[in-house]
């Protein structure tokens, strides 16, 4: 009995080393020697939990480790499947446990108006502290707020963007995919808020402060545009300042405006939409009234149309008309005369140089307070002692360069009262082309005196051959009595 019972143990052993076994099922699969069923009991389920080991205590495994061998190695952030490679003799990552890279708090900073860089900003998270690397962006356009009709801006790839007329009252938004070097990667795109793109304000300004023009030329006066409207043209105003020099439009310059001729002050100036020009052309006639540059200086003012248009840094601008004519000059022939006290008539030439063709000229001759002869005594007038009215005013017709004269009588007195003279001065001159008076601004006329003093000796004679001195007295003199002194030396015989 006691053999029979360890034969039956012996067979039952043998049958069950070769059977199949099942956790969970009383059949397992015919071709699987262990079968694990996931319900735990009816209604609950599970799962398989291999053994779970840190590295250190990986390494403790007895060697030879046998090919195939499974655990799950949990260290840290390091959570993997790992299967023992025999042949290359290290364990494999068959599979990791790794987070997705996540982005929050995905904005963009920037001037939301067209022609500006926006720069998008975001919060990067990792689970596994993976390092951030080749995160992606692609900003958006779309109708409103809310992101209707959304679509992506081709190229617009980068982390900053910059704004174009497509996006002028349009909303944008950044999609940010976040990316890392090692892990589970890439993470989910996530969108920023859409904010509104504007158009900037349209600003009208001349393209330069300050041109020239000569006399019988023509200048284009250029106007730039900045931000222009896309669809709505802007017009804007130019006004003559009061500070302009320039003669009279349509005599003096003219001013066409788009093949338009202006005839008052302020004309309009039409830009198209979307244009980033305008100019308008100034024309200078020749002229011979001045010799000096002439200023016309414009203003903009009152734009409208575009986008809230304002005028820009440069909102004036000044042709300066340069003049290719001489000054008239007005001088004296000379600046000095004579004449000998002879009772003949005293005349002083006064010359005028680059005369204009359509203007006289005139100047006054005024008496200088140093003349020494006495205006209506020495000299007048063809009427005896009536003086010259000064100042005396010379008129110089246009178109001529005959030169002027001032004539007058000299007096032939018997005084000998030594040369007198008449000093005249030029001043107060107007007309001709911008007339100016000349280097020989002054002349001095000198009336040379043809008497001859007689002396009288107050003393009788001394004889007695000695040298001494003796008073005299001059006749014919209009100062004050004049003594002189002399010597003589008697020679004794």
């Amino acid at each position: 009995m006691k053999v029979l019972r360890i034969f039956l143990l012996c067979l039952f052993a043998f049958n069950y080393a070769y059977s199949q076994v099942g956790i969970g099922t009383e059949t397992p699969d015919s071709a699987a020697i262990l079968d694990v069923r996931s319900e735990i009991s009816p209604g609950v389920y599970g799962g398989l939990k291999l053994p779970t080991l840190t590295l250190a205590q990986r390494a403790t495994i007895t060697a030879p480790i046998p090919d195939g061998l499974m655990i799950y190695l949990s260290d840290g952030n390091n959570r993997c499947l790992q299967v023992y490679d025999g042949t290359r003799s290290q364990w494999m990552d068959w599979y990791c446990m790794n987070e997705l890279p996540e982005v929050s708090l995905v904005d963009f900073t920037g001037t939301l108006e067209v022609d500006e860089t926006l720069t998008s900003s975001y919060t990067y998270t990792d689970g596994e502290n993976d390092t951030e690397s080749g995160t992606s962006y692609q900003w958006y356009r779309a109708d409103d707020a809310t992101g209707t009709n959304v679509m992506a801006i081709s190229g617009a790839t980068a982390a900053t963007y910059l704004t174009t007329t497509a996006d002028g009252n349009f909303y944008v938004a950044v999609g940010v995919t976040p990316r890392a070097s090692s892990g589970a990667s890439p993470g989910i795109e996530a969108l920023s808020p859409y904010r509104e793109i504007e158009f900037k304000q349209t600003e009208i300004e001349f393209a330069i402060a300050s041109s020239t023009i000569p006399e019988d030329d023509v200048r284009t006066i250029n106007i730039n545009v900045l931000n222009p409207s896309p669809t709505v043209a802007t017009t804007v105003e130019v006004n003559l300042n009061a500070a302009s020099t320039v003669g009279v439009l349509g005599t003096d310059y003219d001013i066409d405006n788009n093949s338009v001729a202006v005839t008052a002050f302020p004309f309009t100036i039409t830009i198209p939409a979307g244009a980033t020009t305008a100019s308008f052309d100034v024309y200078a006639y020749v002229d011979d009234n001045n010799a000096v540059d002439e200023i016309l200086r414009l203003d903009l003012q009152n734009p409208s149309g575009g986008i809230n248009p304002i005028i820009g840094t440069v909102g004036s601008h000044s042709v300066t008309f340069i003049d290719d004519d001489s000054a008239t000059e007005v001088v004296f022939d000379s600046i000095t005369y004579s004449e000998v006290e002879n009772g003949l008539v005293g005349s002083i030439d006064i010359n005028i140089v680059n005369p204009s063709m359509t203007t006289a000229t005139t100047v006054e001759v005024a008496l200088n307070a140093s003349s020494t002869a006495t205006n209506g005594v020495d000299y007048d007038t063809d009427t005896i002692g009536t003086a010259l009215a000064f100042p005396i005013t010379i008129t110089f017709p246009a178109n001529t360069s005959a030169s002027q004269q001032i004539d007058f009588f000299i007096t032939n007195d018997l005084i000998s009262e030594g040369n007198e003279t008449i000093i005249l001065d030029l001043q107060n001159i107007s007309g001709g082309v911008s007339a100016i008076i000349g280097t020989n601004a002054s002349t001095t006329f000198t009336i040379v005196d043809d008497e001859v003093p007689l002396y009288y000796i107050n003393e009788d004679f001394d004889t007695d051959g000695n040298g001494s001195r003796y008073s005299t007295s001059r006749t014919e003199s209009v100062s004050s009595n004049m003594t002189d002194y002399f010597s003589r030396l008697m020679v004794q015989t």
